[in-house]
This record gives C-alpha cells, sequence and structure tokens, in this order.
C-alpha cells in the first residue's frame, strides 16, 4: 500500500511539473473557440479507526483513484449550440456508509458497467432565446456537493448527497429571466427499466445568495423511486468563507407505508490564504420506522461532522487531509470487537492533479 501511494504521489507531481505548461497552452486554445476543458487526476486514502478488516475487505481502509476528462461548451446568445462530455474512473465515497466502495463497483457512476472506466456526461444543448434545451446524459440539479472528490470542500461525500440522485439519461429544458431561472423535464432517474422520472426546480439570485428549489419524482414503479424534494442555498458574503445550506425531503413508496426521511447540511470553505484553507461540513439526517433513505438503518438518525485541510501546492496541484465523525441514534455499526457500536470516526488524505 505505501508503495502504491508514493508511485500516486510522485505521479501527481510530475504531471505538475512536467506537462503543466502544455495543458495551459491546449486550455487557451480551447477557450479561443468558448470550449472549456477540465482534467483531474487523484490518490485518496481513507481509514476507518474504530473497524476491523477481518469483518470484511473494505470496513476498515480503501485506497482510491480518480482519472477525468470533461470538455464543455454553453449555449450562448451569441452561440446558440453547446455540449458536454465526460468520462474517466472516479469513486464516491460517504461519510457513515460501510465498506468503503471500490473505485470500480458503480457506486452511483455507471447503471450497467463493470468496467473501470465510463462516461459521466454526454449530452447537446441548444438556446432559442431565454430557453435551452438539453438531451443526453446530464447530472441532476439536486443539492449542494458535486459528484467528485476534488469538486467538494472534502473528500468524502454526506449523508445528504448520499440519498440524492446523481447521473441519469434524458431531456432537460431550462429558462433565465433576470434574476430568476426555471427548468423541467424527464429522465430515466439512471435506470433500465422503462420507467420514467419528473424533473423541475426554480431558482433566483439575489445580492451574493442563491438559492433554489428541486423536487425529482420518479413513477412509483421505478428500481430506484425515491421521491426527492430539495432547497439550497449558497451564500457568498464573505469572500474568505463561503457558506452552502441544503435540505432534503425524501420519500420512498412502497407497500404500507411509505418510507420517509430527511437530512440537513451545513458546508463551507474558511480561506486562510492563497495556499491553505479548511473545509468543513455538519448534517443530521434521520429515518423514519418504515424504511431506510440514508444507509443508516431504519428509525435511525446521525449527525456527522467532517474537516478537510487543504494546502496548495502550486496551481493544478494540492494535498488535504480529513477527519470524519458520525454519531448514531441507534447502533447500526460493528466496532472491531465485533460488537455493536454507534459511531464511526475516519481520517483520510487526498492528492491531486485539477486542471
Amino acid at each position: 500500500m505505501r508503495g502504491v501511494k508514493r508511485l500516486t504521489l510522485a505521479g501527481l507531481f510530475g504531471i505538475s511539473l512536467t506537462y503543466a505548461g502544455s495543458l495551459e497552452e491546449l486550455k487557451q486554445l480551447f477557450e479561443q473557440k468558448d470550449v472549456e476543458i477540465n482534467i483531474a487526476v487523484t490518490g485518496d486514502y481513507l481509514y476507518t479507526a474504530d473497524r476491523d478488516d477481518d469483518m470484511g475487505s473494505g470496513y476498515e481502509d480503501r485506497f482510491g483513484y480518480s482519472g477525468f476528462i470533461g470538455i464543455y461548451k454553453e449555449a450562448t446568445d451569441k452561440s446558440p449550440y453547446g455540449f458536454g462530455l465526460s468520462f474517466g474512473q472516479a469513486w464516491f465515497p460517504v461519510v457513515g456508509v460501510e465498506p468503503l466502495p471500490q473505485p470500480d463497483d458503480l457506486n452511483g457512476a455507471f447503471s450497467t458497467s463493470n468496467s473501470n472506466f465510463g462516461i459521466f456526461e454526454a449530452y447537446a444543448e441548444g438556446k432559442i432565446g431565454p430557453v435551452k434545451i438539453t438531451a443526453g446524459r446530464f447530472a441532476t440539479m439536486i443539492g449542494g456537493e458535486a459528484p467528485f472528490t476534488w469538486q467538494n470542500v472534502n473528500i468524502q461525500r454526506g449523508l445528504v448527497w448520499y440519498g440524492e440522485p446523481v447521473f441519469f439519461d434524458g431531456v432537460r429544458l431550462s429558462a433565465s429571466f433576470g434574476i430568476f431561472n426555471l427548468y423541467a423535464g424527464v429522465n430515466d432517474r439512471d435506470t433500465d427499466d422503462g420507467k420514467m422520472a419528473l424533473e423541475a426546480g426554480a431558482g433566483v439570485s439575489f445580492g451574493k445568495i442563491d438559492a433554489g428549489f428541486n423536487v425529482l419524482i420518479p413513477d412509483k414503479d421505478d428500481q430506484w423511486n425515491t421521491r426527492t424534494y430539495n432547497l439550497t442555498v449558497n451564500i457568498n458574503y464573505l469572500e474568505f468563507l463561503p457558506l452552502t445550506f441544503y435540505v432534503d425531503y425524501l420519500n420512498t413508496p412502497q407497500p404500507g407505508n411509505d418510507a420517509d426521511s430527511w437530512g440537513a447540511a451545513l458546508l463551507g470553505e474558511y480561506k486562510v490564504n492563497d495556499k491553505i484553507s479548511v473545509g468543513g461540513r455538519v448534517e443530521y439526517v434521520t429515518n423514519d420506522k418504515d424504511g431506510d433513505n440514508y444507509g443508516i438503518g431504519v428509525d435511525n438518525s446521525a449527525w456527522t461532522f467532517t474537516i478537510t485541510p487543504k494546502y496548495q501546492l502550486n496551481k493544478y496541484l494540492y494535498i488535504r487531509g480529513e477527519a470524519s465523525y458520525v454519531t448514531l441514534d441507534k447502533k447500526a455499526y460493528t466496532d472491531s470487537d465485533n460488537k455493536p457500536t454507534d459511531s464511526e470516526f475516519r481520517v483520510g488524505a487526498e492528492v491531486a492533479f485539477v486542471f
């Protein structure tokens, strides 16, 4: 394990030092055509301190990696045709969810492939006046955290994020009118069962606050039929401490009583200076007695706390550490002595090249 981590770190340093100049030239060339290119390579390690690997592979620790390339062109009034394409390999570690995922065990990245490599997004879009039409595979508008580790203030995503959709195939219509924006569409909820889901949302921007309300309503017979209602608020009054607050209500139709859950999260990143910052997240989630939408057990609740200090080595390369703690209302985990416990403590690290 140590050798692999050293090779990953050395490789990322090599990319940063050797190819950064050439990549910058490539990026400038793309930008001249209003095309944005994003590249990310990460190496991660997470260790669950109060677990024992004898319980099953992945409970105690995991080395993860990601490789991502994204190419985007936004449809605008000046250039009304756009597209998005992103592909690669990623893993999706989440606080409080055990065991830790393998980088290639689906975990929301791909719906049918068992390969290490896949397509995240592939869509085309066109703009007619204030209305934009997007068709293909694209990301949800729900929530306050992005899919990939390097896009967030923490390495692990939160339990609220865990209850949300990530990518799906469909068609979306969106429009902007001054400070207001709206969207609606249909998608497959990232399943192959032929059932469609409705999505819709409305948002407003005023001053340094952006707020949006989003819903996703799958067919009740869908493989993943959880209805999601989300409110997300981004607060940017303090340049050194941008904040995001979001809350979800989840309703899963099932025989008998529906499974209802809700969760709320507050996250932000305190920027000490151009090199050093500290990300943090606190959240609360709860399931009713009829189901489990958050992976912590029926009729259970959880508080999670995550802190992630980060050091930016240069324009493209950063390193960061992480500590997370989860406490449950009822015991749903197993400790290193194979006894029920109500807590989880993890530490981790990530080195990343993000272009």
